[in-house]
């Protein structure tokens, strides 16, 4: 397929969704049309600069895995969440390398999650009391306190925060606990929508995964199928989510509500913008909640709000690389 169809591809599928800026959507097709020209991901990387992650280990001897990317002119700093039990795996690495490719005057900066082998890091798991204290008390510090240290240590002010799924959470979490300046915003991509029982989740999670192969063939991306297999032949996902961690992670999000959430931040930084996307169709969303919620949010924050509803949207559409890119792009025009 030739690159200049990749672009038109990436073009008419972004503008469809009425979302997004002309700067933005040929910024991510040019982008997509150079990652078509790419035979491996290998080459990829090595050619745009993804690191291999590095673990970082905080005074209190608590670790978290990092990829750290920045160019020589630096505009800003984005920081990145990933979905729960996700690390940073040749597939997210992926994902990350198209934010850096579509942002290449910000620095990356993106945080590995508890998961499985090879990816499980023993420096990642809490102590029972700190699990305790995530699954069923308001104090959530212990989920972020290394990726916050790593943060402070490398002076990262005004940063964007942006998190997909649990990582929506995430984000909301550790920009609560951070200090007035150190955010300058935050982009939510389909956080779960509200509280719900704890086998109502797992059923609405594991409805997530059949649209989630159409959102990633929409790319057309070869060395992105090619990392994404790579990735699934560890199968650390599936032992990931037995972790104690992981565990007690599913029952902090079955009581969490995004809404709270957000207004506590925005209460703790008041100067900074927020952009929240969700799809309508999302499993793990609620449209009608999201839209009357997103309405007031965008009253009382007085415009530093911005909703953007992706039409029969489902959870999955964040692996859409593409997609994904487009919101982040959109969001720092804000």
């Amino acid at each position: 397929m030739a690159s200049n169809t990749i672009y038109q591809i990436t073009y008419d599928r972004l503008d469809a969704y009425g979302l997004f800026s002309e700067e933005t959507i040929k910024t991510v097709a040019l982008y997509a049309e150079k990652q078509a020209a790419y035979k491996d991901y290998q080459d990829y990387f090595q050619k745009i600069g993804i690191p291999k992650p590095k673990l970082f280990i905080a005074k209190n001897k608590a670790g978290v895995p990092v990829v750290d990317i920045a160019p020589r002119k630096t505009e800003g700093t984005i920081v990145l969440h990933l979905p729960m039990a996700n690390p940073l795996d040749e597939n997210q690495l992926f994902h990350i390398a198209t934010v850096v490719g579509t942002n290449p005057t910000y620095r990356v900066i993106a945080f590995g999650n508890p998961s499985g082998k090879p990816y499980k890091f023993k420096e990642q798991n809490l102590t029972f009391w700190q699990k305790f204290k995530v699954a069923f008390t308001k104090n959530q510090r212990p989920l972020v306190a290394a990726e916050i240290e790593y943060l402070h240590t490398n002076k990262i002010l005004n940063a964007h925060h942006v998190g997909y799924s649990y990582g929506a959470h995430k984000a909301l979490i550790e920009v609560y606990y951070l200090n007035p300046g150190d955010v300058s915003s935050i982009t939510l991509l389909d956080p779960v929508a509200h509280a719900r029982g704890f086998k109502q989740l797992i059923h609405d999670f594991r409805n997530t995964f059949q649209p989630m192969g159409d959102y990633v063939n929409h790319t057309r991306i070869p060395s992105y199928f090619q990392a994404r297999e790579a990735a699934a032949k560890t199968k650390h996902h599936e032992s990931a989510l037995k972790r104690p961690i992981n565990i007690s992670i599913g029952i902090l999000l079955r009581r969490l509500d995004f809404v709270k959430m957000l207004e506590k931040d925005i209460s703790q930084h008041p100067a900074i913008s927020a952009v929240v996307a969700w799809g309508s169709a999302s499993e793990l969303g609620n449209d009608a909640h999201m839209k009357v919620s997103m309405h007031r949010l965008k009253y009382d924050a007085k415009k530093k709000v911005k909703a953007m509803r992706l039409k029969e949207g489902r959870h999955a559409f964040a692996n859409d690389i593409h997609l994904q890119a487009a919101i982040i792009v959109e969001s720092l025009l804000q």
